[in-house]
């Protein structure tokens, strides 16, 4: 028993000790930032990239989004990379203004697709690459925000990831998750010049980098590629004025099937690139590369956590003392401080980008729940082994970029 009280105290602290990590990071959320992004006139040639497959009742909206920005109309031409399709999409994306790129080969998920593209488009004269999904709309200044980044010296950038929908509480849930870490995460560490990550859609990559050779070998692109970029010397900087409104799954299934992926996907990184990254931080004390250490340990974490739970049920089951008592109680009055301490991260977060909370309050009450439905997730992704099989999500909800904006 008191070994089993021994462990119980071990992982505790290890759980606490990470949530404070970014508890106490999160607040340089607040602090000014140390990242001086200066105004030019449109100067960087983008090449905008979606990945679509099967995106025919939605990707007509992005490209007409796209079509519209506050940028010089030549400084900027629209692909569509279709993959896999069974449907209009190229079509559609042809009718719409976008040039069409038939991706083949054995596509087996985004990274393959971006690796076709960015090898089709090798010898052409573009500055950089911006990258979007094809359920995605786009505010009218996205690309003009991105090239001053770009013409500040920046290489890669990454911006603010918002919702077209906040349907019921899984949709919501995942425009709080976007919200909390546009905010307590990027935001925080861009403020202080560590590197930002990656989230998906809706970055800025530079395109001799690219060039250099992108050989994604994991099922979660933007994460590897935000790993790489440090490995690389390239801060990832964020943004909250480049606006990307992405659409969110309603249902808890697609929910499901997506978050497995982003979690086996995590796995595979740390897997991957953790021991480079540690190498980094010994030789040359590069604190960007710890932190992303700690980001891609998160879905072993959240699993450990549970461990000290069914410990404390049978510490308390053999050996029922006032002490024990004692920290039962704690552990439980920590829950639900843990849960009242969500409801307030996600009514500030939703104030802060001027959301309404009136309009989501079964989404805010139950955020905790979408966040913890995350440990069986990575449970069961522990032990994936087999080569991930792409689960298609549909996407079909069309909103005007001008109801987004308001």
């Amino acid at each position: 028993m008191i070994f089993v009280k021994i462990v119980y105290y071990i992982l505790t602290i290890i759980a606490l000790s990470y949530t404070a990590y970014f508890g106490i990071s999160g607040l340089l959320a607040f602090k000014k930032s140390k990242v001086r992004i200066r105004k030019f006139n449109d100067k960087t040639k983008f090449a905008v990239l979606i990945a679509a497959r099967n995106e025919e009742n939605v990707v007509g909206s992005l490209i007409e989004s796209l079509k519209n920005q506050n940028y010089d109309k030549n400084l900027y031409d629209i692909y569509t990379l279709v993959n896999n399709t069974t449907d209009d999409t190229a079509g559609v994306a042809s009718r719409a203004g976008a040039k069409v790129i038939n991706v083949t080969g054995n596509i087996k998920c985004k990274g393959d697709v971006l690796k076709f593209a960015f090898a089709k488009l090798k010898n052409t004269n573009y500055d950089a690459y911006v990258v979007f999904d094809a359920d995605n709309v786009v505010h009218p200044d996205f690309l003009h925000v991105m090239n001053n980044i770009y013409q500040s010296g920046y290489k890669c950038a990454q911006g603010r990831k918002d919702s077209k929908n906040m349907d019921n509480w899984i949709s919501t849930g995942y425009s709080l998750f976007y919200a909390i870490q546009n905010l307590f995460f990027n935001k925080a560490r861009t403020n202080v010049k560590l590197s930002a990550t990656i989230n998906g859609t809706g970055f800025m990559i530079d395109k001799n980098y690219i060039d250099a050779g992108f050989n994604p070998v994991t099922v979660t692109e933007d994460i590897e590629l935000s790993i790489l970029c440090i490995l690389d010397g390239i801060k990832v900087v964020y943004t909250d004025d480049a606006i990307t409104y992405d659409e969110s799954p309603n249902s808890f299934k697609d929910s499901w099937n997506q978050r497995k992926r982003w979690s086996i996907g995590i796995m595979q990184c740390c897997k991957i690139y953790n021991k480079r990254l540690l190498r980094k931080v010994i030789k040359e004390h590069d604190y960007s590369s710890f932190d992303k250490i700690i980001f891609n340990i998160a879905p072993y974490i959240q699993v450990m956590s549970i461990i000290p739970f069914i410990l404390l049920g049978i510490i308390h089951m053999q050996d029922i003392q006032d002490g024990i008592a004692t920290i039962m109680s704690f552990d439980y009055t920590g829950l639900i401080i843990g849960y009242f301490l969500s409801i307030a991260i996600s009514i500030y977060t939703l104030q802060y980008y001027n959301k309404s909370v009136g309009k989501n309050v079964s989404g805010i009450a139950l955020f905790i729940v979408f966040v913890l439905s995350w440990v069986p997730i990575n449970f069961i992704c522990l032990n994936h082994k087999k080569a991930y099989k792409w689960v298609p999500i549909k996407h079909d909800r069309n909103v005007e970029l001008s109801s987004l904006m308001r």
